[in-house]
């Protein structure tokens, strides 16, 4: 799709991103004494409508919940490329289907755990989990249902649904990347896979996890084979530092490595990914034309959610201004 196909979205979004929470507004709410005054700072921000509420009943995650779902809808609405948007909310239609499946597999009623966004209704996705058909989902779709509804009739395991279908997931994020046409959207998504793929295998060896499990739970979407990926975990810690930094990544794994063991540090290594995915879309929403300033959008809008949850459940269970902090990660906003 030609770039200036985007000129009106990234008009309003540019719009939006007015409307964000900012550094102030996140400072101010970690300094508050009380859990009352953090949500008072909402007032003068797009929350401010439910800030009587949240006051009296503390359910901020419906608040949260709500002001996503409001998003991608306004998205799916603005945007030229409905593929685009549907890519960067794969992740919630995937939670859903897990909730789907655990409810088939232990006859609970799990209505609460869904999560309203995505370009298919829940219903639609519940119809072709219980009927394995659907003539709304796209085939990837059907493909994730078939390969987790094939493993419980072979082995009656529902704890292998998050397994499988976290690893769908990135599969069907790599076909949904192709599919929008757009540049520079397949290398983004390659890119968020890999870094995933990374992070699963460190923490895979520090937990001394089996050859098997790693070829069952890391992605084959990313631009490292994934049997290279199980090869290194057969290697120590600081082997695999060795050659992990062989790859494009040698800086992000430059950063992972703990000074005083000289190994590669799971928890470094996270940190310094999401730094690193976060900085391109800082990159991305500089872009003056083409899709770019919506993805980094949904990027700001995900990680002031994330955000305001950890405040307000953090001053709502007594946590230190500066242990809330070190957990945040802040947007370009």
């Amino acid at each position: 799709m030609k770039d200036t196909a985007y000129g009106s979205s990234n008009v309003l979004i540019r719009v939006y991103e007015n409307n964000l929470l900012n550094r102030g507004h996140y400072d101010r709410m970690l300094a508050a004494d009380s859990f009352e005054d953090a949500v008072n700072v909402l007032r003068e921000t797009p929350y401010r409508n439910d800030v009587d509420r949240i006051k009296e009943d503390k359910n901020y995650d419906t608040m949260l919940m709500n002001e996503l779902h409001q998003t991608f809808d306004e998205l799916f609405n603005i945007s030229p490329n409905k593929a685009l948007i549907e890519l960067f909310g794969l992740r919630y239609a995937y939670h859903n289907l897990k909730v789907l499946f655990k409810e088939e597999f232990t006859d609970q009623d799990m209505d609460h755990l869904f999560i309203p966004i995505g370009r298919y209704d829940i219903a639609d996705l519940r119809q072709a989990v219980r009927t394995g058909a659907s003539d709304v989902l796209p085939e990837p779709y059907l493909d994730s249902i078939h390969e987790v509804q094939e493993d419980y009739d072979q082995y009656h395991n529902p704890q292998a649904v998050d397994i499988i279908l976290d690893r769908r997931f990135f599969t069907h994020m790599r076909i949904l990347a192709d599919e929008t046409g757009e540049q520079g959207i397949p290398e983004m998504v390659e890119t968020f896979i890999d870094y995933q793929n990374l992070s699963t295998l460190t923490r895979a060896m520090r937990q001394n996890r089996t050859r098997n499990f790693l070829k069952t739970i890391l992605s084959s979407s990313g631009s490292i084979p994934k049997e290279e990926l199980v090869e290194i975990a057969n290697k120590d810690m600081s082997t695999a530092a060795n050659i992990l930094g062989n790859t494009k990544y040698k800086s992000i794994i430059e950063a992972s490595i703990d000074p005083e063991t000289n190994e590669l540090s799971p928890v470094r290594l996270d940190f310094a990914t999401d730094n690193a995915y976060m900085e391109m879309m800082r990159n991305a929403k500089l872009a003056a034309f083409g899709p770019l300033p919506i993805v980094a959008f949904i990027y700001a809008k995900e990680t002031e959610v994330k955000n305001l949850r950890l405040i307000l459940s953090g001053k709502e269970n007594g946590v230190s201004a500066d242990g809330i902090r070190e957990r945040m990660r802040l947007n370009y906003a």
